[in-house]
């Protein structure tokens, strides 16, 4: 037996008729999209609905060699070099002295440069944490961690 109730709206619901699509206006998004990815698009074009705006970005060309950021690199460059040497059986412990000597000198005159570098930039924490991670690298090489047991 089934019981009807005058609340039984799952019933009583017919699906609507679909609804034809709006005709796109001109200058929609796609028109937009097609102009911006052609070749051909210039700032003339830029100025089209919505106010789409160009971005372009200019590139500064390459680091001078006495800046900070590029003696960074270099820093990192070495410790990358001490850290594949360091991986690979072949290179013995003695051989690896040089380059952790040059690791201390690099790191030394990075020190130097850190308290002149702006607190409120990311470079300094990136310089502190490269010159900690070394130091604790050489200190472990040092202390004889990496002699085979």
């Amino acid at each position: 037996m089934k019981i009807q109730s005058p609340n039984d709206w799952l019933e009583r619901l017919r699906p609507d008729q679909p609804k034809p699509a709006p005709a796109q206006a001109p200058g929609g998004f796609a028109d937009i999209l097609k102009t911006s990815l052609d070749p051909a698009f210039s700032a003339a074009s830029a100025a089209g609905p919505g106010g789409a705006l160009t971005v372009q970005f200019l590139s500064q060309g390459p680091l001078p060699a006495d800046s900070l950021t590029a003696r960074l690199e270099g820093f990192l460059d070495l410790m990358d070099e001490y850290r594949r040497s360091l991986a690979d059986p072949r290179v013995s412990l003695k051989a690896l002295d040089p380059l952790v000597c040059s690791l201390e000198r690099r790191g030394e005159a990075l020190t130097s440069l850190l308290g002149s570098l702006p607190e409120d930039t990311g470079l300094k924490d990136i310089f502190n944490r490269a010159l900690v991670t070394t130091e604790t690298e050489i200190m472990r090489f040092r202390r004889g961690d990496y002699l085979p047991a």
